[in-house]
């Protein structure tokens, strides 16, 4: 399978349920946040991720297929230690596909991409276009295990 021809049709139902639990060992659920799969990392936004990066397919295909029938946060280090590149796929496709999920960019306070009136004062107050920001406060959430 090319890169060309990957598609999202290409991932069945059980290839899906591994890449949630990978997703899952990544962004589980906390702090009023839902998981990976809770947000349908592995569902619709896969989807929605490989029709804009069809060339993550078969990478995410190959990772899946390693992944197969053992433990995702054990798949996990494994990647991290041993295949940075693998590792480096899926750390851009989890999140990409949870932040397309409109409920988890409310939830962050992420309003998606807003125009900003410029007058003739240019350059703006950087502190007044970080104003939002600053309000919103830390969003940080502390890994598992590190608490």
């Amino acid at each position: 399978m090319s890169d060309l021809t990957a598609s999202p049709a290409a991932f069945d139902e059980g290839q899906r349920a591994t890449l949630a639990g990978l997703a899952d060992a990544m962004i589980p659920v906390g702090d009023g946040m839902p998981s990976a799969s809770q947000a349908g990392v592995a569902g619709e936004f896969l989807d929605g991720v490989l029709d804009a990066r069809p060339d993550l397919a078969e990478p995410l295909l190959a990772i899946v297929a390693k992944a197969a029938g053992r433990d995702p946060g054990t798949v996990i280090a494994d990647l991290q230690a041993n295949d940075a590149g693998a590792f480096g796929v899926l750390a851009e496709f989890v999140p990409g596909a949870y932040f397309m999920n409109p409920e988890v960019r409310t939830l962050v306070g992420y309003p998606g991409q807003v125009g900003l009136d410029v007058d003739e004062t240019w350059p703006p107050d950087w502190l007044d276009l970080l104003e939002p920001v600053l309000e919103r406060g830390s969003i940080y959430r502390v890994p598992p295990g590190e608490r």
